[in-house]
């Protein structure tokens, strides 16, 4: 079984840039319409990638554990002993989208 998804012709990435460049230039009406349009755009991007699903599994356990963070910081405030924790399963996410993004560069 081949496992490689074909590559998509050049004209699939300039309409992914063509609806960021409209989706900016006309002022969604919320910020919850923008996010999710964003969204979409970047489901598209990715979905143009051999390695999508680990991608994403990276950038949703990234945004989880931010989003954990966050709230901790709110209700504990930033001095609380878990943070630690939480940033360095932050920063391992983040590297692994990085190195993710970074061997398809290749």
């Amino acid at each position: 079984m081949n496992m490689i998804a074909p590559i998509r012709s050049a004209d699939a990435r300039n309409s992914i840039f063509g609806r960021l460049q409209t989706l900016i230039a006309s002022r969604p009406a919320s910020p919850d319409a923008a996010r999710a349009e964003a969204g979409q755009l970047i489901s598209l991007a990715m979905a143009d990638t051999w390695q999508a699903d680990s991608l994403w599994g990276a950038a949703d356990a990234f945004h989880a554990h931010f989003d954990f963070m966050m709230q901790t910081i709110e209700i504990n405030g930033a001095d609380d002993p878990n943070l630690r924790t939480l940033r360095t399963k932050c920063r391992f996410y983040l590297d692994q989208v990085e190195a993710l993004c970074q061997s398809m560069s290749h």
